[in-house]
């Protein structure tokens, strides 16, 4: 997830660790702590140079510090660093625990957000390396900002604290409407939630507002995850009838503050044919009202001839690729660099003499994972880690 999402959750944990009774600088230091926590896990990225790129960012980034083993590690190293903090050593010892207990469940959130992504993460590693994807929210999800947000801004206790908390709350979703990145009706509801919730919690204490908003994040989550259900069974049943091979895998991905519409890549095996192909999309969950090609990820591709496929046309078929088998195991057998690659792409493309992971082959002003094919390079990339391969399924590696 994005970076205020994490400090939002962050705050959030502060306010509900924090009593009435607190003061203005335990306070302080509880939401410095949350802040802090709820973040530190993409430290990783300050080191994703030592290896050469792509590589170095694909594989260290969510690497070692987004697992439970690293999170227990991240965990020591808070607490003896505010160990060091005078006004922590000062603290009863009870409240000095409840400050440990924030610090190890704000980093916990931050590995619970990012698995809910198709990014994905594989938290059990070193005793299980595979990778593991939520496929029910977006990378950045307005609705999560809204509710928390409010909260936040209630509780603070400057007015320049809550100016500073309501401005994002109001500016990103109308930034993002005039990029067309979420729809007026995903406004429209992101109001028809927030008002309310404002005025319900606007007399609630911190503590009280904190637990509501992350009681409503929770909510939120398991509608995005209960779309994402319903999301998976469309599209199996619309390219039931286009598929000789089986499907391995489907990739989903919702749009922002739209539950109902959903970007999607399944991937099909057919050994027979000794081919993969990947089946690119936009379903809507409910095409009567919004139509797949309204969908704002579906507006972001290239135009192109799209095929209609499912119940009531719920998914709009984009385009398949079709990809040898042999020669992608062959890549993996014989090209170190794409060997490494393969511990992270999902959904693997090779073209034009590279290799890259078609869920983000068109984001807007890049393409982080794209990588030139070069089997003749003596050297091997190294210090990388050995997590599970996506795709090991493909390449006869299960």
């Amino acid at each position: 997830m994005d970076n205020i999402t994490h400090s939002l959750v962050g705050i959030a944990l502060a306010d509900v660790v924090t009593g009435r009774r607190s003061t203005k600088s335990d306070r302080r230091l509880a939401l410095g702590a949350g802040i802090v926590a709820a973040n530190l896990p993409d430290i990783d990225l300050a080191y994703s140079g030592i290896a050469p790129q792509p590589l170095g960012f694909l594989l260290h980034h969510r690497g070692h510090t987004h697992t439970v083993v690293g999170l227990v590690a991240l965990a020591l190293l808070l607490v003896l660093s505010y160990r060091l903090v005078p006004t922590v050593r000062r603290l009863r010892t009870a409240d000095r625990l409840r400050l440990w207990c924030l610090i190890a469940v704000a980093l916990a959130s931050h590995l619970l957000l990012d698995w809910l992504n198709s990014y994905g993460v594989h938290p059990f590693h070193p005793f299980d390396s595979r990778w593991f994807y939520g496929d029910a929210v977006f990378i950045f999800e307005p609705s999560l900002w809204l509710v928390l947000g409010i909260a936040v801004a209630w509780s603070a206790r400057s007015r320049a604290g809550k100016v500073a908390a309501t401005l994002p709350i109001a500016l990103f979703p109308l930034t993002m409407l005039s990029m067309n990145i979420i729809p007026p009706e995903g406004v429209a509801s992101l109001a028809i939630v927030g008002v309310p919730f404002a005025w319900i919690t606007r007399r609630r204490s911190p503590r009280a507002r904190a637990g509501m908003a992350l009681a409503g994040c929770v909510l939120i989550i398991a509608g995005f995850t209960a779309a994402a259900r319903a999301a998976r069974s469309v599209v199996r049943d619309a390219l039931g009838p286009e598929v000789h091979g089986r499907i391995i895998d489907i990739v989903l991905s919702p749009n922002p503050s739209a539950p109902f519409c959903w970007a999607a890549i399944a991937i099909e095996l057919d050994e027979a044919a000794g081919e993969y192909v990947l089946w690119r999309g936009t379903l809507s969950l409910a095409p009567r009202w919004k139509a797949p090609t309204t969908c704002a990820l579906h507006r972001f591709t290239p135009a192109g001839d799209v095929t209609r496929l499912g119940r009531e046309g719920q998914f709009e078929l984009r385009d398949s690729i079709h990809q040898p088998l042999q020669r992608l195991r062959d890549a993996a057998q014989r090209d170190c660099w794409a060997r490494e690659w393969l511990r992270f792409g999902r959904a693997p493309v090779i073209a034009e003499g590279a290799i890259f992971d078609l869920r983000y082959a068109e984001r807007v002003g890049q393409d982080f994972t794209r990588m030139p094919l070069a089997p003749g390079r003596r050297e091997c990339p190294s210090y990388l880690p050995e997590w599970g391969m996506p795709r090991a399924d493909l390449i006869g590696r299960n």
